[in-house]
């Protein structure tokens, strides 16, 4: 069984392009999920924050 890489939000943040404080945001209005290690840490799975990044996107409406 392979274990997934988990990140924390400063490498979320470099790989996904986003300051940290926009993520810490997202955290607290539970827009995005992450895991609890603890008083202060929190990780991340980057495939289920792209997911839930990707309801929020909005598409161009009417270009070709």
């Amino acid at each position: 069984m392979r274990m997934k890489k988990l990140l924390d939000i400063f490498e979320l943040s470099k790989e996904k392009g986003r300051p940290v404080r926009q993520l810490r945001g997202f955290v607290q209005q539970r827009k995005i999920s992450f895991l609890r290690m603890g008083h202060r840490t929190l990780l991340f799975d980057p495939e289920k924050v792209e997911k839930a990044l990707a309801k929020y996107e909005i598409r161009e409406v009417g270009a070709k």
